[in-house]
């Protein structure tokens, strides 16, 4: 199981909403909520499990929002924000860039070796269903 940590958001890429700090609450409540780590973990490894071609950052980065522009349009939704994920296990830390979409899912896209900075665009990227917080 890959236990993950924030890498950290990307500024200005929250569609309607520039402050940091509804930026970081967005983020905390969907992508590194408690309950959808197990959805998050899943994404990496199913990107993981796939061949991967290694690309230019900015070119990986580019092409990445692209991709996931296009699967948010097949959703019927947006893009709400893209965010940088640090995934850890014990042998391997990767950054995993995810996409957020306005209908409760999300994308995982590119990935980044963190030991050598070499990114890598999955075959496939793999689109899953955040589950919304509960009141108790």
């Amino acid at each position: 199981m890959l236990h993950y940590a924030p890498f950290g958001a990307l500024p200005g890429l929250l569609l309607g909403e520039t402050n940091m700090t509804e930026l970081q609450a967005k983020v905390q409540s969907t992508l590194l909520a408690e309950h959808n780590q197990a959805s998050v973990s899943a994404m990496l490894n199913a990107i993981l499990e796939k061949p991967l071609t290694p690309m230019e950052a900015k070119q990986a980065k580019t092409y990445m929002e692209q991709v996931a522009s296009q699967a948010a349009d097949a959703e019927g939704a947006e893009v709400q924000l893209f965010q940088l994920m640090e995934m850890k296990n014990q042998h391997t830390t990767y950054v995993m860039r995810v996409a957020l979409f306005s209908n409760n899912k999300a994308i995982g896209l590119d990935v980044m070796d963190a030991e050598n900075g070499q990114f890598f665009v999955p075959e496939n990227c793999p689109v899953v269903e955040l589950q919304s917080a509960t009141l108790n």
